[in-house]
């Protein structure tokens, strides 16, 4: 009996998780075969669009595969790109073509009229449902989470309730041999992220926060009758699926990177974790908070299990943006005093924090600086610019306030906007003295200006003062054009990997130099 084929498609993001999920779950349905085309990966403020041999290529590849349906990740920058992919398997081939994902999610009327299918919320099951219907040639219009054109008509079913059970999940797949990965104007078998140090999971889903710049604000309304929004994983499973990529491949894995929103809060749980980690994986790791829920009973333990690393988002120096604009709860005093906490455990933090926003003023910019600079050194950050996607409360705030345009949130802009200014880069323009302290943040917050130096310039009122802020400007606009963020030792690794090369040998710091050379060598041979 031939096999249903269902090809999947991830869109500049070789670590799509949902997509890694989907794929063995289709393989474990009797007559499915999925096969998953990875389209590019998209670096952080380096984006290019697919080149005619690479949209060659995936035609090539969906001819091949002949598939009856052709599944899209889509997030809500890439809509245009899934566009373009979604018109030429309909001018090559009969495959339906369904959508899903957080744009078609958050969307839905936007998106319909692209595909046959669109699958809101979480996929596994409407898509799981789908493909054994299609198996089977018997009629899927009514399958819950799933809107079916048909004909004139739209059909638009309502929403499963939201799995509970994330156990029930089989593990993200890598290496798989039914993957394809399209870069570079070539196609390849060889999945990069077997090459990678850091192992990734997701622990959970969810967030019990609705921040007003982040999808979650939409999310949590959309699911509110339908189950527990934020869930998370057994500490079994985690542990599980960490062992058993750990025993799969070549061991280069030395980190474990949790993605969560927010990891473990509940004291059980945390109990659980703090034993069987640092027995059954013992390897360092990195998680995620909001500084608000963070307590010392939650440090300890995480540090106990090999915690190495906890991010969270000061996001901005004014408490009244944060809570009244960002929708963020807490204070700068309770993130101080949380910092302080912190470093009694000799953790290193890594912050969030985004500018580029409207709502600054000169004088909140200045707190912000303040309060950087009252931070314990060396910084460690992620500096964001503030972006606005469709529908999301801070964008509405905004075109309502006309800081922005209405035009200025729709997907065609949003494509170039979050993929090519994602993380604050300096710049001149425009010149103003806002812009100037936004170049200060980001020189304070990558570790390139001297405290001193900073306060004399931004805090101090004389004609020297002033001056030196101005030097201060165009350091930031220099340096910020090779070191930042999609600068030129981020377009060229080899720059970057020779400085930090640089630097070992000036420490002697031997075993970390070799170990770097492995990991290029290994990237190198995939």
């Amino acid at each position: 009996m031939n096999k249903l084929v269902f090809v999947l498609v991830a869109l500049y993001r070789y670590r799509n998780f949902p997509i890694r999920i989907m794929h063995p779950l289709l393989e474990d349905i009797e007559g499915i075969k999925p096969y998953t085309i990875f389209l590019k990966n998209c670096e952080t403020n380096m984006f290019n669009y697919p080149t005619d041999k690479e949209k060659e290529l995936f035609v090539k590849t969906i001819i091949d595969l002949n598939p009856t349906i052709v599944g899209f990740s889509v997030l809500s920058p890439f809509v245009p790109i899934a566009r373009q992919l979604t018109k030429l398997i309909k001018g090559n081939c009969a495959s339906l073509v369904i959508w899903g994902g957080v744009h078609p999610t958050i969307s839905p009327e936007d998106c319909i009229n692209e595909v046959d299918v669109l699958c809101m919320g979480e996929g596994e099951g409407a898509v799981a449902e789908l493909a054994i219907h299609l198996r089977d040639r018997k009629p899927y219009q009514s399958i819950k989470n799933l809107w079916v054109r048909d004909g004139n008509n739209i059909i638009k079913n309502p929403m499963r309730p939201l799995r509970q059970d994330l156990d029930s999940l089989p593990f993200p797949s890598y290496g798989n041999d039914s993957y394809y990965f399209i870069d570079s104007n070539k196609i390849t078998k060889q999945d990069p992220l077997l090459s990678d140090n850091y192992f990734w999971v997701q622990a959970s889903r969810g967030c019990p926060y609705t921040c007003s710049y982040c999808v979650n604000s939409i999310l949590r309304p959309l699911f509110k009758e339908l189950g527990h929004y934020t869930r998370r994983r057994s500490v079994d499973n985690i542990v599980n699926e960490i062992k058993t990529n750990l025993s799969l491949y070549r061991n280069v894995y030395d980190y474990v990177f949790f993605v969560d929103e927010v990891f473990g809060t509940e004291e059980s749980w945390l109990n659980e974790f703090e034993l069987k980690y640092k027995k059954e994986v013992g390897l360092p790791f990195y998680v995620e908070y909001n500084p608000k829920i963070i307590n010392s009973m939650m440090l300890s333990k995480l540090v106990n299990a090999g915690l190495n690393t906890i991010n969270f988002g000061i996001q901005t120096g004014s408490d009244d943006i944060r809570n009244k604009i960002f929708h963020r709860p807490g204070k700068n005093n309770e993130i101080f005093n949380l910092i302080k906490e912190i470093t009694k455990f000799s953790v290193k933090i890594k912050y969030d924090l985004i500018i580029d926003n409207p709502y600054d003023t000169e004088d909140s910019l200045k707190n912000t600086i303040d309060f950087l600079l009252q931070l314990p050194k060396p910084l460690f950050f992620n500096l964001y610019s503030l972006q606005y996607f469709p529908g999301y409360p801070l964008t509405k705030k905004a075109i309502e306030d006309k800081y922005i345009r209405p035009e200025d949130a729709n997907v065609d802009y949003l494509l170039e906007r979050t993929a090519k200014s994602w993380a604050f880069v300096p710049r001149l323009f425009p010149f103003t003295k806002k812009q100037v302290f936004q170049n200060v943040i980001w020189l304070i917050v990558w570790n390139h200006a001297k405290e001193n130096i900073v306060k004399y310039s931004v805090f101090g009122d004389s004609f020297f003062s002033k001056l030196c802020l101005a030097y201060l400007n165009l350091k930031a606009v220099v340096l910020g054009k090779i070191l930042g963020v999609g600068g030129i030792t981020w377009q060229h690794r080899w720059v970057s990997n020779l400085i930090k090369g640089i630097k070992h040998m000036l420490r002697s710091d031997w075993g970390k130099l070799f170990l770097k050379i492995r990991r290029c060598l290994l990237i190198k041979g995939h």
